[in-house]
């Protein structure tokens, strides 16, 4: 498998938060090679939703921040960063599928979020996909506050597992914030993907795909979701349109 250089890719701001300027599979590259050898990575999938939100969520703001690496995922983000080498969004269901086809007999994943089922889902359809693929744990918790209590007992369940890969399935901006209070905690890679839980379990559709890299893979999803997502789109992408330009330089 080709390895990354060590030096940082390029970035490009959004809303003031640095972007890296990967594709799918160099993101996934750098992902199986922090995993192998046990370095920690907090990555986030930044998508013109969540960076709708920094201007008012101090506490997102910092968790990007902070990030080893931020991912465009969707069109309008990755768009923005064209003339720094940006060739395309990077959606989360399509990075886990390369980071399990990447790592297949070094990586050891650990699946959390989801409703009830879900997560255990995801793994077989990912063992399927990747066969040998090794999931050491899955969880489904509930939609509860996360304490400092689940945190000590979800680092301690992982780390007994030997996983070293995190997945989180909570949505944005709440598997943000747990990256952030996992980082210091878990020597690996820990990567939230949201949606891509549900994708990969089967439990909702994906875009077709001639519409996904079109840009209009979210009026798919609020047509489908639409008791869900309608603030997220309708109200969320303005918000993005006029954070971006107010940050632009």
């Amino acid at each position: 498998m080709p390895e990354l250089a060590d030096s940082p890719a390029a970035t490009y701001a959004v809303c003031s938060v640095p972007i890296s300027a990967v594709d799918a599979s160099e993101a996934a590259r750098r992902i199986v090679r922090d995993a192998v050898e046990a370095r920690a990575c907090q990555v986030h999938l930044c998508n013109a939703f969540t960076l709708s939100l920094v201007d008012q969520d101090d506490d997102l703001r910092t968790a990007l921040l902070e990030a080893d690496l931020n991912l465009a995922d969707g069109v309008p983000v990755a768009l923005l960063g064209r003339r720094h080498g940006m060739k395309g969004p990077v959606r989360g269901s399509e990075l886990v599928g390369k980071v399990a086809t990447m790592g297949s007999g070094r990586l050891r994943h650990y699946l959390y979020g989801g409703k009830d089922g879900i997560a255990q889902e995801m793994a077989g359809r990912l063992q399927h996909h990747v066969p040998g693929l090794q999931v050491v744990g899955t969880e489904s918790p509930p939609f509860t506050p996360i304490t400092d209590e689940h945190v000590g007992g979800l680092v301690r369940r992982v780390e007994e597992s030997r996983a070293n890969i995190l997945w989180i399935g909570l949505g944005t901006p709440r598997q943000d914030y747990l990256v952030r209070r996992l980082a210091d905690r878990l020597s690996m890679p820990i990567v939230p993907v949201g949606a891509a839980f549900d994708f990969w379990a089967g439990s909702i559709k994906e875009a077709p795909r001639v519409v996904q890299g079109t840009g209009l893979e979210w009026l798919y999803r609020l047509a489908v979701e639409p008791r869900r997502l309608w603030r997220r789109y309708l109200l969320g992408n303005p918000r993005f349109l006029l954070s971006a330009w107010r940050h632009r330089g």
